[in-house]
């Protein structure tokens, strides 16, 4: 265990990214620590010859591999971050990140000549921007299609992103999204302005600081690995969702349904079905038909079922969604276990949970289910106490391949 290990230990957590170059481009908060990320690779006995990130969210751990000349490849199951996880891990011409401010300055100059794109189908749109907002917001969409160098239209596209959320009213602070009252947000066309291009001149430079090595984010489902890659990753560094019933998407529904990947609610829910042990919305409905495979130790059904005896009207569903989640993360580990080059290491960063005052320690079911499944030198070790509840902790959980 770390000195400070049950702390609420900020350098471990997406506030240590917010000013480290391409790791700051999007303020995610279930991002995790790029310092982690440096420990654990610097902690190696060997230097990899690539990594894989299984489950990529906003390319942590393969942007940190590219910076320090480690080639990696990663999966998503989301295509928005599929495209900022890419973004991140470009090349970028300094004659192209020169044009990339030109035009952004020209972009502004004439942003009132620009016809507002459509609003996105977001539900109740308002209460996200207020009405001045959210047309500056359009018409720089609109003026962004118009862009037509493609790596130019990438880095206004990842500012763009940047500013949906300086403008908005909406704050992250908490598990579920709370929002400013609209009606005392001060707003001026000159303060966006200024605000895009303060925006676009922190991705330029950050975009200046170029990788040193290969890596890729896939669209695929981190159940399983693509048969392609099997045996050409030696080690795993990655942090799956935590078991705690949070929506997959939650913070990623503004860029989402600004950038066109979101069109209607139900694909939100159907993104979070597919999320491992996903629920949200219909999500939600749909863990009251699933059925268990019955795969796990049987200690982890019996908690479970003392969730599902709570006092609660959802706790059925949420003992659902715990078997799933873990059954879920069986096939995963099975299947990163099957591609795993002999002697290679993996490093799962995980949190605990809790539901109804029913304890889920996922630090000892991992640590059990990857034995099972055939991993060696199996342990955990606590990085930080969670501020969200006393009883909370993130974990590191590591094991290799003989």
């Amino acid at each position: 265990m770390h000195k400070g290990a049950t702390t609420q230990n900020a350098q471990y957590t997406f506030k240590y990214n917010s000013s480290l170059g391409r790791h700051g481009w999007l303020r995610l908060t279930p991002a995790y620590s790029v310092r982690l990320v440096e420990e654990i690779l610097t902690e190696l006995d060997y230097t990899p010859g690539c990594v894989m990130e299984p489950f990529s969210g906003t390319g942590t751990t393969e942007l940190v591999c590219a910076n320090r000349g480690i080639s990696s490849f990663a999966l998503e199951i989301n295509p928005f971050l599929v495209w900022l996880g890419n973004a991140k891990l470009d090349i970028y011409p300094q004659n192209k990140i020169e044009e990339f401010l030109s035009i952004a300055k020209a972009l502004m100059q004439n942003i009132e000549g620009y016809a507002p794109a459509a609003l996105p189908p977001i539900y109740n749109i308002d209460r996200w921007w207020n009405p001045p907002q959210a047309s500056f917001l359009a018409k720089l969409k609109s003026a962004i299609k118009t862009v037509e160098d493609s790596v130019v239209s990438q880095l206004l596209t990842v500012s763009f992103c940047r500013i949906i959320i300086e403008l908005s009213n909406a704050a992250f602070n908490h598990v579920s999204t709370s929002f400013k009252d609209g009606n005392h947000v001060f707003f001026s066309i000159e303060t966006a302005q200024t605000t895009f291009i303060a925006v676009c001149e922190m991705v330029a430079k950050s975009a200046s600081l170029q990788p040193c090595a290969t890596s890729k984010v896939l669209l695929h489902d981190s159940r399983s690995v693509p048969m392609d890659l099997v045996g050409k990753y030696e080690t795993v560094i990655t942090s799956p969702p935590y078991p705690n019933r949070i929506s997959y998407i939650r913070e990623l529904r503004p860029y989402m349904y600004w950038l066109d990947y979101l069109e209607t609610s139900e694909q939100a829910a159907d993104l979070d079905w597919r999320a491992i042990g996903g629920t949200w919305g219909r999500a939600t409905s749909l863990l009251g038909t699933w059925e268990s495979d019955h795969s796990l130790p049987q200690y982890v059904y019996d908690i479970a079922e003392k969730i599902s005896d709570a006092d609660n009207r959802s706790a059925g569903l949420m003992a659902n969604y715990v078997s799933k989640y873990f059954e879920d993360m069986r096939k995963h580990l099975s299947s990163v276990y099957a591609g795993l080059a002999s002697g290679g290491k993996v490093f799962y960063i995980i949190g605990n949970s809790n539901f109804y005052g029913v304890t889920v320690p996922a630090e000892k079911i991992y640590v059990d289910m990857m034995t099972a499944i055939g991993f060696v030198n199996v342990a955990y070790r606590i990085v930080r106490k969670r501020n969200c509840n006393k009883q909370l902790y993130e974990f590191v959980v590591s094991g290799q391949k003989e």
